[in-house]
C-alpha cells in the first residue's frame, strides 16, 4: 500500500496542440452534438546504476542489457463482460455551497463554449476486480489511472493492471503489470505513465517498482512493438536503485534508502524523455532527491535495441520535474519543475517555476553517449496545474506561461554535475494565473488536455469532511490568456464513501498523478479519468468523455404540478448537464436544486399562483425548455380534466 501524501508536486502539464484536425476529422463547434453521446473507440536484465554515495550523484552503467520482449497475451485475462454503470454513477451529488461558479446570466450574453460537459461516463478498473484477477500485488493505492487513445483502442492503466477495453466500455483484456516487468512478489508498481505516439503508432508506458523488503528499485519503459497494444512489448529497465556493497564505513553494505516516487513522460518525433523523482526513505520517506531525466534516442527503443540515452541531474534542491505531454508532432521535448531560485542549500521553497527545453539527441553510439544534450529555454505556451492553498480549503492554481527569454538553465549532464550553479534570479511572469476552488470542498491534483482547437480541458479530484471523494471539470475556451474567464468548476462524479476506513481523513488528497488526453475520433471531446472509493479501502476508476459548448439535451421533468406552497420535488432528466451551473426556471421564478449530476437535476419548485407555468433548464451553454408546471390549490377542486374520467385533483 502506497501513502498519498508524499511531497505535493506539480501534478499536470501540457503543451498547447499545434496540429489543427482535417474537416473530415473534426467536428464543428455548433452548440448541438454532431452525433448521440459518444461511447468508448474499440479496441530481465539490471542495467543497474551505481547508486549515489552521500553529495555525489553516479551515471548509470553503461552496459544496459538489451530489452526484454514480453507478448501480453501470454499473460493477459479476460476481463469483465459488458460495460459496468454502476447506481453510484449516475447518482446525483448535493449541490455544492456557494463559491461552486453558480449559474450567472452573464453566459447568455457571451459567445462561444462556456462550461465542459460529460458526455459519457463508464466505470473503469477496480481494485476488487484487479485484487480477484491477480491477487495480492494488485494492492496499491491510489490508482494514477492514466488513459491513452490511438484511433482504434482505448487503454486504461489503474494500479498494477493494464485494461484493453471495447466500444461499450467493458475490459476486453487486462494484463498484470508485475508479471510484465517481472517484479519481485514484494514490490509495488507505482507512478504509470502511458501515451500513444501517433508519429510512430507505438504505445509507451513509464512506471516504477519498488521493493522495501529487498531495498531495491526499478524504473521502466516498455515500447509495443506494433499499434496494437495486445501483442509483444519491449521492456528496457532505464534505472535502478540497491544496496551499495562495501561502500560504507567499515567496509560494510550501505543500504539503499531512495526509491522512486514518480516518473513521466515526453514523446517526441525523435527522441523520450523519461523524467523521474526519487524520495529518500530513510526517515519516513518525505525527503525527495534532486530531479532527473534521461534523455533516450527513440529510434533505438522502436527498434528494440539497447536505448544510448543522456541523464541530467538538476541543480541542488531542484526537484519535482515533470516531462510535458507533447500533444502534436515535433522534436522538441519540455520539462516543468517546481523551481527554487535561492542559490543556498538552505533554502529549500520553490518560488517559481522552471521551463526546459531539450533539443539535442544522444550519439547512436552507445560508447559514446553521456555526452549531453542541448538544454535551452524557449518562449513557447506551456499550462500548469498546481497545488496549492486557498484560505482554509486547497485548490489548484492554474498558469500558462509563454515567455522564459530571461531565464536560465540549470540542468547539467551527469559528467558536468560538479560545474558552478549560480542561477540567476529572475521571476517568469505567467501569462495567465488562476486560482481555481471548489466551494466548500478541498480541489486537488489536476490534469489537463488540450483539444486541436486550443480550448483548455482540466479535471480534477474533490473531497472534503462532509463531501466524499470525486471528479470536477472546468476550462478555459481558446485563446487562453490574462483575460480568459475560467468556466463552472463542476462535480461530475462523486464517490459512494469515503476513505476514513483507510485511516486517512476525507480531506486528503485523491487522485493522484492522473492524466487526460484528446479523443484522436472526435476532436471536440477529451478523455478524462477519475478516482472514486467504494469503502473499505476499495478503488474503482471512472472513464469520462468531456467537452464544451452543448447545451442541455433531451431535457424532461416528472411530476408536473404541485402546491402553490412551493416545496414539490421535481425530476429533471437528460444529458449535459452542468452540475453546480444549473438553474431551473419556473416562469421567471428559479427552483432550489437540491442534487444534480450530468444527467439528472432535482429541484425544489419554488412557491407560485394557481395555474400552469413553462418551465426551463438553462446552463452556460444553452436552455432547454421542460414543458409546462402546473400550480395547485392545496383543499381546492380542481375543474375534472377533459377525459371526464371522474377523478378530481386537489
Amino acid at each position: 500500500m502506497r501513502l498519498r501524501l508524499l511531497a505535493p508536486v506539480v501534478l499536470s502539464i501540457a503543451v498547447v496542440a499545434q496540429g489543427i484536425p482535417s474537416p473530415a476529422a473534426a467536428a464543428t463547434r455548433s452548440g448541438v452534438p454532431s452525433a448521440a453521446t459518444p461511447t468508448l473507440p474499440s479496441p530481465g536484465g539490471g542495467g543497474k546504476y551505481v547508486a549515489p554515495s552521500p553529495g555525489v550523484r553516479s551515471a548509470p552503467s553503461r552496459a544496459l542489457p538489451a530489452p526484454r520482449i514480453v507478448d501480453v497475451r501470454t499473460i493477459a485475462k479476460r476481463g469483465r463482460q459488458g460495460a459496468i454503470r454502476p447506481s453510484w454513477l449516475q447518482t446525483p451529488t448535493l449541490a455544492s455551497p456557494g463559491g461552486g461558479g453558480k449559474y450567472s446570466s452573464s453566459y447568455a450574453s457571451a459567445s462561444g463554449p462556456q462550461a465542459v460537459e460529460a458526455s459519457s461516463l463508464v466505470a473503469g478498473l477496480s481494485l476488487s476486480d484487479n485484487y480477484a484477477l491477480y491477487g495480492n500485488d494488485q494492492l496499491v493505492e491510489p490508482p494514477d489511472a492514466q488513459l491513452a487513445a490511438s484511433p482504434a483502442q482505448l487503454v486504461e492503466v489503474a494500479g498494477a493492471t493494464m485494461a484493453i477495453l471495447a466500444s461499450d466500455g467493458s475490459v476486453q483484456w487486462s494484463i498484470d503489470l508485475h508479471a510484465m516487468f517481472q517484479l519481485s512478489p514484494n514490490a509495488d508498481f507505482v507512478a504509470p505513465s502511458l501515451q500513444y505516439d501517433y508519429s510512430s503508432s507505438r504505445w509507451l508506458l513509464g512506471g516504477a517498482g519498488n521493493d522495501f523488503t529487498t531495498r531495491s528499485a526499478r524504473l521502466f519503459l516498455a515500447v509495443s512493438r506494433t499499434a496494437n497494444p495486445f501483442g509483444p512489448w519491449s521492456v528496457t529497465v532505464t534505472g535502478s536503485r540497491d544496496d551499495i556493497p562495501h561502500q560504507c564505513v567499515g567496509g560494510v553494505t550501505c543500504p539503499n534508502s531512495d526509491f522512486f516516487l514518480r516518473e513521466s513522460l515526453a514523446v517526441t518525433t525523435d527522441k523520450v524523455v523519461q523524467a523521474y523523482q526519487v524520495v529518500s526513505c530513510q526517515s519516513g520517506c518525505n525527503w525527495n532527491r534532486a530531479g532527473a531525466f534521461i534523455v533516450m534516442r527513440k529510434d533505438h527503443l522502436l527498434a528494440a535495441v539497447r536505448p544510448t540515452m543522456d541523464m541530467f541531474w538538476l541543480a541542488p534542491n531542484q526537484s519535482d520535474f515533470m516531462a510535458v505531454q507533447v500533444q502534436s508532432n515535433f522534436s522538441d521535448a519540455y520539462l516543468v519543475w517546481l523551481k527554487v531560485g535561492d542559490p543556498s542549500v538552505t533554502t529549500l521553497s520553490p518560488d517559481r517555476l522552471g521551463l526546459l527545453e531539450i533539443l539535442g539527441l544522444p550519439y547512436p553510439d552507445p560508447a559514446y553517449s553521456y555526452r549531453g544534450t542541448t538544454t535551452v529555454y524557449r518562449q513557447g505556451q506551456v499550462d500548469v496545474a498546481i497545488n496549492d492553498g486557498c484560505g482554509p480549503n486547497n485548490c489548484i492554481r492554474l498558469m500558462k506561461i509563454s515567455n522564459f527569454g530571461y531565464g536560465t538553465v540549470v540542468a547539467k549532464d551527469s559528467f558536468s554535475q560538479y560545474a558552478p550553479y549560480n542561477p540567476v534570479m529572475n521571476r517568469e511572469v505567467p501569462d495567465l494565473e488562476k486560482t481555481i476552488g471548489l466551494g466548500g470542498a478541498n480541489l486537488f491534483d489536476g490534469s489537463l488536455a488540450i483539444d486541436p482547437y486550443g480550448d483548455l480541458f482540466m479535471s480534477a479530484a474533490y473531497s472534503s469532511s462532509t463531501r466524499n471523494p470525486g471528479i470536477a471539470v472546468t476550462g478555459i475556451r481558446s485563446p487562453v490568456s490574462s483575460a480568459s474567464t475560467l468556466m463552472p468548476v463542476s462535480p461530475i462524479v462523486e464517490s459512494p464513501n469515503n476513505y476514513v476506513s483507510c485511516g486517512t481523513s476525507s480531506n486528503s488528497p485523491w487522485g493522484a498523478y492522473m492524466r487526460a488526453m484528446p479523443d484522436p475520433n472526435n476532436w471536440t471531446h477529451v478523455w478524462v479519468p477519475g478516482e472514486v472509493s467504494l469503502g473499505s479501502c476499495d478503488w474503482a476508476t471512472v472513464i469520462a468523455s468531456v467537452t464544451m459548448g452543448i447545451g442541455p439535451q433531451a431535457a424532461k421533468m416528472s411530476p408536473t404540478f404541485g402546491s402553490i406552497k412551493g416545496g414539490q420535488m421535481v425530476e429533471i432528466d437528460g444529458s449535459f448537464f452542468v452540475p453546480n451551473a444549473n438553474q431551473v426556471l419556473f416562469g421567471s421564478t428559479p427552483g432550489t436544486v437540491v442534487a444534480e449530476s450530468s444527467t439528472v437535476i432535482f429541484v425544489s419548485a419554488p412557491p407560485g399562483v394557481a395555474g400552469p407555468v413553462g418551465v426551463t433548464l438553462q446552463t452556460p451553454d444553452g436552455a432547454a425548455s421542460l414543458g409546462t408546471f402546473t400550480y395547485i390549490t392545496p383543499g381546492v377542486v380542481a375543474t375534472p380534466p377533459p377525459s371526464g374520467s371522474g377523478r378530481y385533483w386537489r
